[in-house]
């Protein structure tokens, strides 16, 4: 395994968020309002991506609350991939951008099933499970002060 993680565009990520986060549905629905502004990161194994994920600002909303907090969405590796530290390696990445824009926390809603990555990153959970409407499936919020 030769993995090389660097920055992206939002078009590198979105066939592997896609088939990852939103399978079934519509092409459109791995969309975010805020990737022209955000920090994509890919891992690349040769010329395949297989991890990717991205940052932004946005505040968290508490409690209790932080108008300078960056979020984190699109964390995808493939599924052949997973346990082989890509998804470390994509999310260390990105809390390095979020720190270096002056990102004093990060937050995100993160699947259930994915809950014990986040935790052993040093994340925390912030709020009671919920189900999202756009997937159906459980999530925490979850949080993680910036370096």
């Amino acid at each position: 395994m030769s993995l090389v993680v660097r920055r992206a565009t939002a078009a590198d990520t979105m066939p592997l968020r896609h088939d990852v986060l939103r399978p079934g549905h519509p092409a459109g629905a791995s969309r975010y309002e805020q990737d022209g502004e955000a920090v994509h990161v890919g891992a690349w194994d040769g010329t395949v991506l297989v991890g990717c994920g991205s940052v932004f600002a946005e505040p968290w909303p508490g409690p209790p609350p932080e108008p300078a907090a960056w979020r984190l969405r699109g964390m995808a590796v493939a599924a052949d991939r997973r346990g082989q530290g890509v998804g470390r390696q994509v999310l260390a990445a990105l809390v390095e951008a979020a720190t270096a824009a002056g990102a004093p926390l990060l937050w995100a809603n993160a699947r259930t099933t994915a809950l014990p990555f986040y935790l052993r990153d040093g994340w925390s959970v912030a709020g009671e499970e919920f189900v999202t409407a756009d997937t159906g499936l459980p999530h925490f919020p979850i949080v993680r002060i910036c370096p």
